[in-house]
């Protein structure tokens, strides 16, 4: 078993509208959210993992995305069946990696709900800080927290 990370392509679109309409933290919202071709610019990076050809997450990042200066971290989500296997590792290295080489700024930001506790801590074993609370963000009653990266060592 051989795991990817490529550009995605229209046709990984299905899976990765899947992946978002059965994982957290989209399951909890009653809004739906669909990615589009439409949707990503030109300079975004968006990358599917893939295992044996089938994709097994996704990672959507505006490298200047964040107060028009920093990396932002649009959208991560990896296939429940392939959680805990190092596929979110990998599009978070994947996205640093973007951000120093294309962002103003060395710095990544992402949005994270409240509930999603195992998700937070994923992001501060992989050395990022909760820096920010917005309450009421999405949904009346879910705060999203700001989390930053300082990736000027990489």
């Amino acid at each position: 078993m051989s795991e990817t990370i490529r550009p995605y392509e229209e046709d990984d679109l299905t899976v990765i509208n899947e992946i978002l309409s059965t994982t957290v933290p989209w399951t909890e919202y009653e809004a739906t959210y669909r990615v589009d071709d439409t949707a990503v610019a030109d300079e975004d990076l968006f990358a599917v993992a893939t295992v044996d050809g089938g994709v097994t997450g996704f990672v959507w990042v505006v490298p200047n995305g964040a107060f028009d200066r920093s990396g932002y971290i649009k959208l991560i989500g990896v296939a429940e069946h392939a959680q805990g296997q190092g596929t979110g590792t990998a599009l978070m290295d994947c996205a640093e990696q973007y951000v120093s080489a294309e962002s103003t700024s060395n710095d990544v930001f992402l949005l994270v709900s409240d509930f999603n506790e195992a998700v937070q801590e994923f992001y501060r074993q992989h050395g990022y800080d909760r820096v920010s609370i917005l309450e009421n963000y999405v949904e009346h009653g879910i705060d999203e927290y700001i989390f930053r990266k300082s990736i000027h060592d990489q």
